[in-house]
């Protein structure tokens, strides 16, 4: 028979390894940064990013359109999609690829170098986009702050 000081132990152990687990996974969000052209004004929340991010938020406060690029780089990218838009690579993947299977969506435009995100976002008048860390943001270029 268990007893009960078992049971209670190994219980806080499973909750203290699942703790570990979600916080590891929250350092990750910490090495991103949202990049937008300097025009965008809009306060933006992670919901607003999600929804960019699939495609079902197409235009900014100010009715601009919004163009969004992805930065392929596979650390980066694993953890934008996982922490933003709550959904595996495989899966936003495949959500892309039925969009435009079923004619609804064309697929984003991705560089795997961050500073052809930047340059992106630079020329591009409601351009948004996601970038390491240690990435070098230019002029015409400003990191958002999530609501």
């Amino acid at each position: 028979m268990i007893s009960r000081a078992f049971r209670f132990y190994s219980i806080l152990i499973v909750l203290n390894i699942g703790f570990q687990i979600v916080s590891t996974s929250c350092v990750h969000a910490i090495d991103i940064k949202i990049i937008v052209h300097s025009n965008v004004q809009d306060a933006i929340s992670v919901k607003d990013i999600r929804n960019i991010f699939l495609g079902k938020k197409t235009q900014w406060n100010n009715n601009s359109r919004i163009r969004f690029v992805l930065l392929t780089e596979e650390k980066t990218y694993r953890t934008f999609i996982t922490h933003y838009v709550r959904k595996t690579l495989y899966q936003y993947r495949n959500y892309w690829r039925k969009k435009v299977f079923t004619g609804t969506g064309m697929m984003p435009i991705m560089y795997n170098d961050c500073s052809q995100c930047v340059d992106y976002v630079h020329r591009t008048k409601g351009a948004i986009s996601f970038v390491p860390l240690n990435c070098t943001v230019s002029d015409g270029v400003k990191e958002i702050i999530l609501d």
